[in-house]
């Protein structure tokens, strides 16, 4: 089932903002600007055409009144009326009438259309002059004779053509503007559809993981604070399901991240089909997961959950031409039962996580109040063994390593112990899972081969040669590179390369397979041994064995605590010697404890052993006094009469 094609019982899409938003403010101050600015256009014109009006009649009536004045003193109405006709080339004018001095009218011009009966309104107009009344522009001009008045022009002018004019101005403008807004408008819409587009990708982004098609960790966290809010209102409680892929760095270093992003989307396929409709999963992040269920209010509901979840690993995952069969570790846990907040209730359910893993992986646990004590303490654990370093609180001891068939001291084994000012002696099996998961391993690991390197010079400096020394690195040494790290060791000690021993596990060889390999070769070359630890407890194989450049391998105590009444046991240590054999390996049997272990080893041609039955873990001092017996011994056993 598609995981984008199942309904979002949660987050209803709001869709784009911001092109809506753009295009509402690209309307607004393009009409705001054309209105404004044709406004301003418009009054302008209205304006400057009444004033050419006024001075273009003001002209023709000054024009009459200079042709007017002998027509006054001659009474010669005939020529007064000829001279006011010349007015009607004007359309504007309406009316036109000559006065004598005394105010009597001499003769009168009346357009075409007017009233011959309207007269003249021009009883408020100046002495000389113009003035806008009853909507039409009135204007008087004196006539002279010389310097003497002896009548005057009055000019009554309608404003429609004014009006005419500036309509047609006006329409103009409209066209204009409504042009400009179509223009504008079609770039705009094209540069909202590109926004549009952008928005609903940067929204898809902000909300869906892009490999998996799932919702991410930020619609995760919003999801989580709206349930809690709706659930603060109801009786309903909710589950988070967090699942952590076991071991998902494995496929990404053996097969590449492109076959582990496939990985990631069939998983988030399969877990679809095994959810309620109303339950959603969201990718958190790397290789885990979560899923908020609705309505969960009691532990029989969590287990239920965590039961269909764990279904997705049932089957292999089909990816390409692999079929990968992945585990995976859940934890679950309940609002507002396990917790009253969204980071609160996250912990919870990475507490519980953490202990499926710790529960041996690829099951789930529901969160229970001891998991918080539990993770308070590995977080004080953690705090305190970022600091345990600077304040001189780790120590190292070394397990002899013998040669089976003479039981001489060939080498040891550096093991690391902390004591812990207010604990006292903390187990590794406590604060190493925590120094890996929180990456303080890294910094460990350099403190330890230093240190192991400057005793192994010290043991030198003070005549004991003849064996090596060997430490422990974890795959994220290698991943940091771990040439350059024991290369600075190496020049700190200044030991034989040859002296130094370092032991890998199974499953950091399969993390990033190639730079292992390219790692451990330069390693061989400066004459270092590279040792396999805890073999067969991991991801044995042949297929990655025989690529890798090592020279030991140490069977894991599992093997050997019950020989040689174990059938099973007995079958795979004899296996793993065989197998050494065919590779030309060094085998080393860990854990061996009574002498029926150490015959039945030899007899199966091991080589060598280390355990209690020939030394616990002891101090440096401690090796040098075993060194000291064991040539004593030998000193004897060379020369019988020499020792008596």
């Amino acid at each position: 089932m598609n995981p984008e094609r199942r309904k979002d019982p949660f987050r209803t899409p709001t869709g784009p903002q911001l092109g809506r938003r753009l295009t509402r403010a690209v309307v607004v101050s393009v009409c705001t600007a054309l209105l404004v600015s044709g406004l301003i256009f418009d009054v302008f014109v209205y304006v400057s055409q009444r004033s050419a009006l006024v001075d273009d009649v003001t002209a023709q009536a000054r024009i009459a009144a200079e042709n007017s004045s002998a027509a006054i003193l001659f009474n010669d109405v005939a020529a007064a009326a000829q001279t006011l006709a010349g007015l009607g080339s004007s359309a504007a004018i309406e009316r036109a009438d000559l006065h004598d001095a005394q105010g009597h009218t001499v003769a009168s011009y009346v357009a075409p259309g007017v009233p011959t009966g309207d007269k003249a309104a021009s009883a408020r107009v100046p002495r000389e002059g113009h003035v806008f009344e009853d909507g039409r522009l009135h204007v008087k001009a004196l006539v002279r004779e010389g310097t003497r008045e002896v009548g005057s022009v009055h000019l009554r002018v309608s404003l429609r053509p004014l009006h005419d004019r500036v309509a047609t101005y006006v329409a103009i403008t409209l066209l204009a503007s409504v042009l400009a807004f179509g223009l504008a408008f079609a770039l705009v819409f094209g540069i909202r559809r590109e926004l549009d587009a952008t928005e609903q990708r940067l929204d898809y982004l902000a909300y869906y993981d892009p490999i998996t098609g799932l919702r991410n960790r930020h619609a995760a966290n919003e999801q989580i604070q709206r349930l809690i809010e709706t659930v603060g209102r109801t009786s309903d409680g909710f589950a988070l399901l967090l699942l952590d892929l076991d071991d998902f760095k494995v496929v990404n270093d053996t097969l590449g991240h492109s076959v582990g992003d496939e990985l990631l989307r069939a998983l988030a396929s399969r877990l679809t089909q095994f959810m309620r409709p109303s339950d959603v999963a969201f990718r958190f992040g790397g290789d885990e997961f979560v899923i908020l269920s609705p309505r969960v209010a009691d532990a029989t509901h969590m287990q239920f959950l965590g039961q269909a979840a764990m279904l997705a690993f049932d089957e292999p995952l089909k990816v390409g031409v692999h079929e990968l069969r992945v585990r995976g570790s859940v934890g679950v846990a309940q609002f507002p039962g396990d917790a009253d907040s969204a980071a609160g209730l996250i912990r919870a359910a990475d507490s519980a996580m953490y202990e499926a893993k710790s529960m041996g992986k690829n099951t789930y646990a529901l969160f229970h109040a001891d998991m918080h004590r539990g993770a308070d303490k590995r977080m004080r654990m953690e705090a305190d063994l970022r600091e345990a370093i600077s304040r001189n609180e780790l120590r190292l001891v070394y397990q002899p390593i013998v040669d089976l068939r003479t039981e001489r001291l060939i080498g040891v084994e550096a093991l690391l112990r902390w004591v812990h000012p207010q604990l006292g002696v903390i187990s590794p099996v406590e604060f190493i899972p925590v120094a890996e998961y929180s990456g303080i391993i890294v910094d460990i690991g350099q403190w330890v081969l230093h240190t192991a390197c400057q005793q192994m010079n010290a043991w030198s400096a003070a005549g004991h040669d003849g064996f090596f020394v060997a430490v422990n690195v974890s795959a994220r040494q290698i991943r940091r590179g771990l040439k350059a790290q024991i290369d600075l060791a190496l020049a700190a000690s200044g030991i034989d390369p040859r002296r130094l021993e370092i032991e890998i596990t199974e499953h950091s060889m399969v993390e990033d397979i190639e730079s292992n390999v390219a790692q451990l070769a330069a390693l061989r070359e400066l004459g270092i041994q590279v040792a396999v630890d805890d073999f067969g407890t991991g991801l044995s194989s042949l297929a990655y064995l025989k690529r890798l450049p090592i020279g030991k391998l140490k069977i894991d105590r599992t093997f050997v605590k019950d020989l040689p009444e174990s059938a099973d046991d007995a079958a795979i240590t004899s296996a793993i010697i065989s197998m050494a054999r065919s590779l030309s390996l060094t085998v080393v049997a860990e854990g061996v404890e009574t002498v029926a272990q150490r015959d039945y080893l030899n007899s199966l041609g091991c080589d060598c052993a280390q355990g209690y039955l020939f030394s616990r873990p002891v101090t440096a001092e401690a090796i040098v006094d075993l060194l000291m017996l064991r040539a004593k011994v030998a000193a004897a056993e060379a020369d019988p009469l020499s020792a008596a």
